[in-house]
C-alpha cells in the first residue's frame, strides 16, 4: 500500500503495482487488485518473473556481457525517490561489486551517484544532476570516467540557486566550512559517516 484516503481512512494501493497487475499480468482493465489473496499474489509474482523477467528484470548483478562489449553506465538515484528506494539501488550496486570483482574493477565500467533531496527522476528539494550524457560520451569516447556529477537546483527562470557535486558512491559531498553552502565549489567528496 502506498497511502491512505477517505473518511474513514482506507489504504490506497501503489498505482504502478495495480496497473502492472491489471494491464500486464491479468490483461484486464476491470481487474480489481483488492481481490488478490496472498496465494494469488504469489502466483502473479511467479507469472511476472516468467513473462517479463528476461525483458525488464533489473536485478542480475552479472554485468560481464555489458562490460565485455565496452559498455559504460552512469547510475544515479535520488535519496528522496518516492517510487523506488535508493537503498535498493545501493543493494543492487553492492551485489554488482561483489559479482564483478570489487570497486576498482567495477568502476571501470559502472559508477553510482546519489542525489540528496532529489525525487524520482528529478524534482524534490535537492539539486538534480545534469550533463550525464556529455559525461558518458566523454567516458566512452575519451576514456575520462566521471569522478563527480554536477547537480543544480534552479528557480522559475532557470537560474541556478544551489549546486552540489554528486560524489561516486560511497563518497558524499562534505562542506569545506568556507563559502556559501549553495555553491558546489565549497564541497569536497569524502567518506560518509
Amino acid at each position: 500500500m502506498s497511502g491512505t484516503r477517505g473518511t474513514p481512512l482506507q489504504t490506497v494501493p501503489f498505482g504502478f503495482s495495480v496497473d502492472w497487475l491489471r494491464y500486464f499480468l491479468a490483461q484486464n482493465p476491470q481487474f480489481d487488485a483488492n481481490t488478490v489473496t496472498p496465494d494469488a499474489y504469489e502466483r502473479l509474482w511467479d507469472q511476472s518473473q516468467e513473462e517479463y523477467g528476461i525483458v525488464i528484470g533489473t536485478d542480475n548483478p552479472d554485468l560481464s556481457a555489458f562490460r565485455d562489449r565496452g559498455g559504460k553506465a552512469i547510475v544515479w538515484h535520488g535519496w528522496s525517490d518516492q517510487l523506488i528506494s535508493a537503498e535498493a539501488t545501493i543493494d543492487y550496486y553492492q551485489r554488482v561489486l561483489r559479482q564483478m570483482g570489487g570497486a576498482e574493477k567495477t568502476s571501470q565500467f559502472v559508477r553510482l551517484f546519489l542525489a540528496p533531496g532529489v525525487a524520482h527522476c528529478g524534482g524534490g528539494e535537492g539539486p538534480a544532476p545534469y550533463g550525464q550524457l556529455d559525461m558518458l560520451l566523454s567516458w566512452v569516447e575519451d576514456g575520462k570516467p566521471p569522478v563527480t556529477l554536477t547537480a543544480a537546483r534552479r528557480d522559475q527562470t532557470g537560474a541556478i540557486t544551489r549546486s552540489r557535486p554528486l560524489c561516486q558512491y560511497p563518497l558524499v559531498a562534505k562542506y569545506k566550512g568556507i563559502g556559501s553552502t549553495d555553491d558546489a565549489s565549497n564541497f569536497v567528496c569524502a567518506p560518509g559517516m
